[in-house]
Order: structure tokens, then C-alpha cells, then sequence
């Protein structure tokens, strides 16, 4: 029936949507392990049939996709054929372990959103490929991997501890060579990162302006990045060290509880700083000149914050505009912080 339909036919095709249906499934349930490779094997199968038409602009597969592989068009060389895909989510993958090496041949794509996919430990280089393998044809301009992607969301990779990066683009004379070199908005939430990869960090990176950095529980520095102005930190419990945003303006820190430095932002305006559990402010706001501050602290460190007389108070006293704001003891869920803003 997949074959039958013909998708890969229809040549005025711009967006497609496969939503799947956990339903009927015994995959993960106690099923017998013959019956749930085949139920894998045969949802791979309809979807390599499914294969759209190379003039798509928009692909969204959702729903509980239990195949452990994606299909043959996602993955190099066949994915260089979609020259016009703007816009790819995949969502909620249980059972895939890796991402397709074709991504970063998607000459026109500008926004990737991957969620959902618990069972990816690591992304390897070939996700950004160096740009020999990504290219077509001898054009600089664009034969960066990712060329034009613009937003990358990366949320739910729950078992994610590893990000490889192809480190041999730093030594490149061409400055397009670097991988996704128009990157402007990063979004990391919920896998168990330690470390950030230098390559996505270059000095030759210019338009990464917006770092969002949401539960990513093992991770203990974000430093050197040159060109980003709005940096989110929530929910990282062993971040220790930020430094080296020489551009940073925006910074948002709500419950890193360890985080000790804040240094090598010069340009930074504005600072909110949200945990109901603080006993005291951090040292580091000493350091630090914003024009503004806004604060979510529990009842007592809302008080001696407020007051002039206390040792708090002159953490922050040279802080031109202070907003102190209260947090209900029982209440540590927000801390101040909402997505929306």
C-alpha cells in the first residue's frame, strides 16, 4: 500500500506529515522478540516506500516511529536529492540509536528538530560531515555541511552523553567550510552532555546569537563562544563555569547550583538569577557589571539581598536597576524562569 501510493510521483508536493500509531504495537510491552523485529522490520520498510518527492520544502514524521533505522533517502547520497527540505522534524524515536549521516547534505535546509529519541548515546562527526563529503560540486559557498540551517533543536535525547565534532574544520583556510556556518539559535534540553564540542564553539562561527541549555545534566563548562548574545541556563547541576561570550548581553541562570564563574563578559546588560534553594547570592555577580538584575530567591535571601546593611546586599549594590523578587519556600518549580520569555 505504501508502494501504491505513489508519493515520490507527486511533483508539486510541499509538505508531508507521517504520523505514527503506537497502537497494535507489542514492541517493549513483553512481546516475543521474533514478532517485534518483524513489526521493526516491516515499519522501515513502509517507510523507505514512502519516500517523498525530491521538491518537498517540509517533512515531519511523528508519533511512536519504532523502527531502529531511518530509510535509505535520509542518509547519504541519496538525501542530496532533496534541494528544496526548509523544514525536518523527527520526533519521537524510540528504538534509533544514531542519526542519519544525509542530514547535513540538505543544501536547503533551515531548521532541524529532533525529540524524543532516548536511545541515541552519540553523535558521531558524520552527522556534521567534513565537506568533502557533504558537497556537491567545487562551490565554497556551499560546500559547508548544513549550509543554510538557521535553528537546531536537539530535546528528549535522554541517553546522550557524547557529541563528536570533525575538528579538521579549524584548520580550514575557507571560512564557509565550517559546519552549519549560518546556525543562529542552539536549543539543548534534557540529555546527559558533559561538554559542548569545539568545533561548534569556532571562532569562525559569526551568527550564532541565541545558546538555550535546559536540563542537560552532566554538563560542567560553556566557554569561548563568540558570537551569542542571549545564553539560558536552567536545570544543569554541574555547571560550574561560564566565560569567554566577549558578545553576551542576555544571560539567564535558573538552578545551577554549582555554577561558581561567571567571567569574560563584558558586554553583558542583563542577568536573571532564579533558585529557591540559594543561601546565599554567588560570588560571581561581583565580578559582573549588567545594567540590570533580576532575582528569584527564597524568603530569607530575599531579605538580607534587600537589605543595604547586609553582606549580600554588596554583591550586588553596583548593579545599577535591581529587581529582588520572592519565591515561596514550597514552591521551587518555577524560579522565575518561563520558557516565553
Amino acid at each position: 500500500m505504501a508502494e501504491k501510493a505513489m508519493i515520490s510521483s507527486k511533483l508539486h508536493l510541499g509538505y508531508l506529515e507521517l504520523n505514527y500509531s503506537v497502537s497494535g504495537h507489542t514492541i517493549g510491552t513483553g512481546g516475543a522478540e521474533a514478532e517485534q523485529q518483524q513489526q521493526q522490520s516491516v515499519t522501515e520498510e513502509v517507510l523507505e516506500r514512502l519516500c517523498p518527492p525530491t521538491c518537498l520544502e517540509s517533512f515531519i514524521l511523528r508519533g511512536g516511529y519504532v523502527g531502529r533505522q531511518l530509510p535509505n533517502w535520509m542518509c547519504a547520497p541519496e538525501s542530496a536529492e532533496f534541494k528544496s527540505i526548509r523544514y525536518l522534524t523527527l520526533e519521537n524515536r524510540p528504538f534509533c540509536t544514531q542519526l542519519p549521516d544525509g542530514l547535513c547534505c540538505l543544501r536547503s535546509l533551515e531548521v532541524l528538530d529532533i525529540t524524543d529519541a532516548p536511545a541515541i548515546e552519540c553523535i558521531g562527526p558524520q552527522f556534521q560531515a567534513s565537506s568533502s563529503v557533504a558537497a556537491r560540486g567545487s562551490d565554497a559557498s556551499t560546500s559547508a555541511p548544513f549550509p543554510k540551517l538557521r535553528n537546531l533543536q536537539l530535546i528528549g535525547l535522554c541517553e546522550w552523553e557524547e557529541w563528536e565534532w570533525n575538528d579538521c574544520e579549524e584548520h580550514m583556510d575557507v571560512e564557509t567550510a565550517i559546519a552549519m556556518p549560518c546556525l543562529e539559535r542552539l536549543h539543548i534540553d534534557n540529555c546527559k552532555l558533559s561538554c559542548l564540542p569545539p568545533g561548534l564553539a569556532s571562532s569562525k562561527r559569526h551568527n550564532l546569537r541565541e545558546l538555550n541549555l535546559y536540563e542537560v545534566s552532566n554538563l560542567t563548562h560553556v566557554e569561548n563562544f563568540p558570537s551569542v548574545v542571549d545564553l539560558d541556563v536552567f536545570d544543569c547541576p554541574e555547571l560550574k563555569r561560564i566565560s569567554g561570550l566577549a558578545m553576551l548581553q542576555k544571560i539567564r541562570i535558573t538552578r545551577c547550583t554549582k555554577l561558581e564563574v561567571l567571567e569574560g563578559v563584558p558586554a553583558l546588560d542583563s542577568l536573571r538569577l532564579g533558585d529557591a534553594t540559594m543561601d546565599t547570592l554567588p560570588e560571581y555577580l561581583r565580578a559582573v557589571h549588567p545594567r540590570y538584575l533580576e532575582l528569584y530567591s527564597n524568603t530569607k535571601l530575599h531579605e538580607c539581598s534587600s537589605s543595604p546593611c547586609s553582606s549580600e546586599w554588596k554583591k550586588i549594590s553596583h548593579i545599577g536597576k535591581r529587581d529582588i523578587n520572592c519565591i515561596e519556600d514550597s514552591d521551587t518549580s518555577s524560579d522565575g524562569y518561563s520558557e516565553e520569555d
